[in-house]
């Protein structure tokens, strides 16, 4: 009688020890800062005082402190994606799923911001009298078709480049990649696995279609030397939290034939100065987000030259899918200012006036163009 006792009570001394466990654990482990998995600093204990309580942000502060510290965090987040997954929710957690082990934002949605945008960038380009390059770059999710998995939300991304397309106007310079980097994506890969962005030999596509309406002779292929960065994990394997997901390579592309001590970047954040003596920041390489590799990341003021090129200056208008690609523009142009309109609030058109620039190109993907309020900095 005893035993069958015991046993009644068995899930409740079972769920009881758990809990007691886990108490203890939280109390005795250390309390991390950042999570490198998730690419995201832990809350802090929150602040009491009397207005934190009566307004209730510390109880909320504290839920959050609370679930950010649980022991054994990872386990539990990865173990929670892979149950929705399993149980048919691909997608939940805003990332699907696909073939080959890609990792997909889910689709861009149509915003009121895009047309806005595009009317910014009209009015800019009809007030400047050099010209005005553009082009948007479209998601993974819509290039890579193929590796999609079978239930998900439409891509439409083409039909909001083109209807983007037509608000520009006359003396914006549209440059389309989307039917080219759909060719293209069959047999290479243009996008990362795990992450948003676009991989070096998807930037240099861009490169090369940009050439043939900017005027200049993109460097072939062939001439440049590749060095493979192993171990790249992106935002989308972050979101996702499905951790048995292997890493992407980051690629760096150097010409062959460029001299030494050609290149030199300045980037300037207000009163601070950073130089640097090449395209690629080594140091990130030992971080857990890599792609800021690339130019150092985003700044609000990133000025690359180089002494071998013999074209003039360009302007680039832009967010962190130009990092990758301005290695290979700076083939052409001996000088290029890239400006992120997120950090730099001053007037293009005087900045273009004062540097004698022979012309702007404007680079944004689509999905950050649909939520980016910041385009109407232009001027």
């Amino acid at each position: 009688m005893k035993i069958k006792n015991i046993f009644q009570y068995l899930p409740a001394i079972i769920f009881c020890g758990f809990i007691f466990t886990f108490m203890i654990l939280w109390l005795v482990l250390p309390k991390e800062h950042y999570s490198p998995q998730e690419k995201k600093v832990l809350a802090d204990f929150p602040e009491l005082t009397g207005e934190t309580l009566l307004n209730g942000s510390f109880q909320k502060e504290l839920d959050t402190y609370l679930s950010d510290h649980t022991p054994m965090r990872n386990f539990f987040v990865g173990l929670s994606s892979d149950y929705e997954l399993v149980t048919g929710r691909n997608g939940k957690k805003g990332i699907y799923l696909g073939k080959d082990g890609y990792l997909f934002p889910k689709p861009t949605k149509e915003t009121e911001l895009i047309a806005q945008n595009a009317g910014y960038i009209k009015e800019f380009a009809d007030s400047v009298d050099i010209p005005v390059y553009m082009t948007l770059v479209p998601s993974s999710g819509y290039i890579n078709q193929d590796k999609l998995p079978l239930n998900h939300e439409v891509y439409r991304d083409g039909q909001l480049i083109d209807s983007f397309r037509e608000g520009l106007g006359e003396n914006v310079r549209f440059v389309d990649v989307k039917e080219t980097f759909s060719e293209k994506a069959a047999n290479e890969q243009l996008y990362y696995k795990t992450d948003h962005h676009w991989t070096a030999l998807g930037a240099y596509e861009c490169y090369r279609l940009l050439g043939q309406t900017m005027g200049f002779t993109p460097v072939a292929e062939g001439e440049f030397g590749k060095e493979s960065v192993e171990g790249f994990y992106g935002t989308s394997y972050s979101k996702s939290a499905l951790w048995w997901v292997a890493p992407d390579h980051l690629e760096l592309w150097n010409n062959r034939s460029q001299s030494a001590g050609a290149v030199s970047v300045t980037i300037s954040d207000g009163e601070d100065v950073k130089e640097h003596d090449s395209y690629y920041f080594r140091e990130h390489f030992e971080n857990d987000d890599k792609y800021p590799a690339y130019l150092d990341g985003n700044h609000s003021l990133t000025r690359i030259k180089n002494t071998d090129a013999q074209g003039g200056k360009l302007i680039v208008v832009k967010d962190s899918y130009a990092n990758s690609i301005i290695p290979f523009l700076s083939q052409n142009y001996s000088e290029i200012i890239m400006v992120d309109l997120r950090y730099y609030k001053k007037d293009i058109s005087t900045l273009a006036e004062q540097e004698h620039a022979e012309g702007i190109l404007i680079l944004y993907s689509l999905d950050n163009l649909s939520a980016d309020a910041n385009i109407s900095f232009l001027f």
